[in-house]
């Protein structure tokens, strides 16, 4: 998820994909394949947020990943969308169609299209760990806010990592959590939430043992 992207290429044609003020969360990924771990930080999200929607924007490659195995783009959006069993979880293709590679790219879009929606980025604290490593990763804190839900294993990790140490002043109390749409940026919240153990990975190696089992 993570070349900048040509800002000019308005290639979304329903301007109503997206209303003013609307309380929007972006939760970025390959979606390789999606889980019920998405939709567990989606809904947390959704509810401690009192957001609208969230756009599940799924990425045609992270490239901070190395893969085992990347499934078919068509099959991965086809995936989400079986996932997704509410009409809050919208499925967007927006990085591929306008072929954004990096986060800060889509974050630049969306704000230059919709410039009367509130966004946020979502993310799960197991990609907090390297998030400084991401492009212009200070610049995307300064353009959206940024709302990091707990995952298991990284509830101590988040703390200590690079972004929390530098913008721990930024902090929203978890309480003031719904806030955070109205809130000057840079401004992130962490948010605990009832862990949920399911991967990608743990899906791929699942269905890697499954089709050595048939052979």
């Amino acid at each position: 998820m993570i070349s900048k992207p040509k800002i000019n290429r308005w290639i979304i044609g329903n301007t109503k994909f997206a209303s003013s003020n609307q309380r929007i969360g972006i939760l970025g990924g390959s979606f390789n394949p999606s889980h019920d771990g998405h939709i567990s930080i989606s809904e947390e999200a959704l509810k401690k947020l009192n957001l609208d929607f969230i756009w599940w924007v799924v990425s045609p490659r992270n490239p901070l990943k190395q893969y085992d195995v990347l499934f078919d783009f068509k099959k991965r959006t086809s995936s989400a969308k079986n996932q997704s069993k509410t009409k809050k979880i919208i499925i967007n293709d927006i990085e591929q169609r306008a072929g954004i590679v990096y986060t800060v790219g889509t974050v630049e879009y969306l704000r230059k299209r919709y410039p009367n929606t509130k966004f946020v980025w979502i993310m799960g604290a197991d990609n907090l760990r390297d998030f400084h490593l991401w492009m212009d990763w200070e610049k995307l804190i300064r353009e959206i806010p940024i709302a990091i839900i707990d995952r298991p294993r990284s509830s101590l990790d988040v703390c200590s990592t690079i972004f929390a140490n530098k913008y721990k002043k930024y902090r929203i109390d978890e309480n003031d959590a719904a806030s955070i749409t109205k809130s000057e940026t840079p401004c992130w919240v962490f948010i605990h939430n009832k862990r949920n153990f399911n991967s990608s990975t743990k899906i791929r190696k699942n269905l890697n043992i499954h089709i050595q089992n048939d052979r």
